[in-house]
């Protein structure tokens, strides 16, 4: 361990005076590992044979590229990283960082989201611009108290980077059961605008469950979190917040990709839950967010799958060939703009509502752009709403190549509420759906003031031609004619069968007087 240490400080040495290439050598080639134990002593140089107790004891030892090896058990501590170094366990389930009983108040880093502020704090928190890995562990909570006393399982802002990949962070949340309606407890968050915290990183094939409020978030301009092949599971019975598996809010950018997403929704119907003038839990809530991709993600058993919301605009987000099954609401826009493409929305009460409130600053659309699969919605498969229809903010959902197949209704704007433009769809039959302007109409019902001609009359080819006119031609029953010649020819052939049959009639005649 000391010569290595002192190979380093020879190697900065030689780099200060020009006698080798700096470009050469790096940290990570010199990298030293620490190893904890639970049962370790805080002294040394922590060896793997004579191993220390905490990791904040090998962070003091560390520099940049470093490794700290956590063995198997359980780590009762806060963490503080500033160093750019890995933390390495022994297994999701086997090496725990849990929270200890005080946490430190980081005021002016961690944010709030209760007015005692008491849970201004992380298991573990990440900053000064470092770039680290947490693998193969687990943070875990709860918290002391019913209420703000677990902020984060972990915090990452200044600046820093943090891959979580391969782990578990598990019950960040206040310590009593049933939990109350405080607004603490997110399993991982990057950013924080409210703060000036900026942040970036991976969480990646990771377990999130327990959490109190949130799963993942990535929050403010500048933060970018790439998530992808995570479980994320909300509390069971659910809490009386509105939880969110994942937020991606207020300027941050995300890449959420291959995730598995359940039970994100609120036990409180006072408060929230189904209904427009209710707060909704999410599998993904996109508040203000910047460009953000949603992609390949399995999303169920919530209030609402994916929603796009807030006060301000946004870009167009991108969601593509995901899953949603027996969500309330399948996906929602209420501020800006959702491009759907390639996506199978089954079961719940809407597959995709366009939602416009007062005091919104941008239209609400929803662009089917083609291979959605909207089926067995219990209320609608498609839907608007508009909380004022005197403002010129608008409510639309539009799109053709998609399927609505088995909903109650498939497409709903009664009473009119905003724009439903629903041409060259398949609606389960090539008649196109049951519409007052479609008597002869036997697909997926759609309601007056929606647009839905010219349909696809089938599903593979989505040959777009479709209307209640062909409706009655093909349904009539029509006299043939036929042109003049085909006519003269006709008649010819009449003239030789008369004259057979007569030629007939007389053979049998004279062979009879025989």
């Amino acid at each position: 361990m000391r010569s290595i240490q002192r190979s380093r400080r020879f190697i900065k040495a030689l780099a200060a005076t020009g006698a080798i290439g700096v470009a050469t050598l790096s940290a990570s080639s010199f990298a030293v590992t620490y190893y904890l134990s639970p049962t370790g002593t805080d002294a040394g140089t922590c060896t793997l044979a004579l191993p220390c107790a905490t990791v904040m004891y090998a962070h003091g030892l560390a520099a940049s590229g470093d490794v700290v090896n956590l063995a198997a058990g359980t780590y009762t501590q806060e963490l503080d990283i500033t160093k750019s170094i890995t933390l390495s366990g022994a297994g999701a389930t086997s090496s725990i960082i849990q929270a200890p009983a005080t946490l430190t108040d980081r005021v002016g880093i961690i944010p709030s989201g209760n007015a005692t502020t008491t849970d201004r704090n992380a298991v573990v928190l990440v900053r000064g611009g470092a770039t680290v890995i947490m693998q193969n562990l687990q943070v875990l909570g709860p918290g002391s108290t019913n209420c703000a006393s677990l902020g984060f399982g972990v915090f990452v802002g200044g600046g820093a980077n943090l891959t979580f990949t391969n782990g578990r962070i598990v019950d960040v949340r206040d310590g009593v059961l049933p939990l109350s309606g405080c607004q603490n407890g997110t399993g991982i968050r990057y950013g924080a605008s409210s703060t000036s915290q900026v942040a970036t990183g991976v969480v990646a094939n990771s377990t999130i469950v327990g959490f109190q409020k949130n799963g993942i978030t990535a929050d403010g301009v500048g933060t970018n979190v790439q998530m992808t092949g995570n479980t994320i599971i909300g509390q069971s019975p659910p809490p009386i917040i509105a939880q969110n598996a994942i937020q991606v809010s207020r300027g941050a950018t995300a890449t959420v990709t291959g995730n598995t997403i359940s039970d994100s929704q609120c036990g409180n119907p006072t408060n929230c839950g189904p209904g427009f003038d209710k707060a909704w839990s999410t599998a993904i809530l996109l508040f203000e967010p910047g460009a953000t991709t949603i992609t390949g993600n399995t999303l169920g058993s919530s209030d609402v799958g994916i929603l796009l919301s807030g006060t301000a605009t946004t870009p167009a987000i991108t969601v593509s060939n995901n899953t949603l099954i027996n969500n309330r609401v399948g996906v929602s826009a209420q501020t800006g703009t959702l491009n759907l493409t390639g996506n199978t929305i089954t079961g719940g009460q809407r597959g995709a509502i366009s939602a416009a409130f007062i005091g919104d600053v941008a239209n609400s659309v929803i662009n089917l752009n083609g291979g959605n699969i909207i089926s067995g919605s219990s209320i609608a498969g498609v839907s608007v709403y508009d909380e004022d229809l005197a403002d010129a903010i608008t409510a639309t959902v539009q799109g053709a190549g998609n399927q609505f197949i088995n909903n109650a209704v498939a497409a709903s704007n009664v009473p009119a509420q905003g724009i439903v433009n629903l041409g060259c769809n398949w609606w389960g039959s090539a008649l196109g759906p049951v519409n007052p302007a479609n008597p002869l109409g036997a697909g997926n019902p759609a309601t007056p003031n929606t647009t839905f001609s010219n349909w696809s009359i089938d599903n593979t080819s989505f040959a777009c031609t479709g209307n209640a006119q062909n409706n009655e031609v093909l349904n009539a029953r029509v006299v043939p004619t036929l042109s003049a010649p085909a006519m003269a020819s006709l008649m010819a052939m009449l003239g030789f069968a008369v004259y057979f049959a007569r030629r007939r009639q007389t053979i049998k005649a004279r062979a009879i007087c025989r």
